[in-house]
């Protein structure tokens, strides 16, 4: 019907099978949905389930900082704004859910990256296409950030903007995303420390 040759179907459906968004019937030569298909659905409800209380300790963040916070969460080699809420200042920066960027530089990215799992850590890293020497800086930069716990970054990713993000973790260590503070530098720079212990504790939280 495709008019793709045969050959090529079993290519793609091997590749297929092997993610685990097909699996091959009881019966030869059919294919159906397997058991990847089943993530996505699970994860939607499982993020929705819990987006009411992001959003609630994004909004106090907010509150207290008079900043911009923001959660983020890894998605493929990118880090995903699933959610922000703008300061009131007439001078403010901006982050719109639905936004990604590669899991290079900037708070946000570098505190997801540096707490994943090592084998996934080194898989994204290997996938950024970086020169050795680049690939090598990166690494010691995630070396800092998960022996300080938090990102921190000025004008990594827009000019002018300071951040600082914090990682959330499970019961179990495992990484969930990352509360970070956006603010323009001149100001952030006055109240650092401020900024900083408020990010993490609503990461906490």
């Amino acid at each position: 019907t495709t008019g793709i040759p045969t050959s090529a179907v079993y290519r793609h459906l091997a590749l297929l099978m092997q993610s685990g968004l097909v699996a091959q019937t009881r019966r030869r030569g059919q294919y159906s949905a397997g058991p990847e298909t089943l993530r996505p659905p699970a994860n939607f409800h499982q993020e929705a389930m819990v987006k009411g209380r992001i959003s609630e300790q994004l909004q106090l963040l907010s509150d207290e900082t008079q900043e911009l916070a923001a959660y983020l969460v890894v998605r493929g080699a990118e880090a995903l704004c699933v959610d922000a809420i703008e300061g009131p200042q007439m001078l403010r920066c901006s982050y719109s859910p639905g936004r990604s960027l590669p899991l290079l530089r900037g708070a946000s990215a570098l505190a997801l990256l540096a707490h994943l799992d090592p084998q996934e850590q080194g898989r994204i890293v290997a996938g950024l296409g970086l020169s050795q020497e680049d690939a090598e800086d990166l690494n010691h930069e995630l070396q800092i950030v998960q022996d300080r716990g938090f990102g921190l970054s000025y004008g990594a990713v827009d000019a002018g903007v300071w951040g600082v993000s914090f990682p959330v973790l499970d019961d179990g260590g495992r990484l969930l995303g990352a509360v970070s503070t956006m603010a323009p530098a001149d100001r952030a720079i006055r109240r650092e420390k401020q900024l900083i212990a408020s990010t993490r504790d609503a990461a906490l939280a």
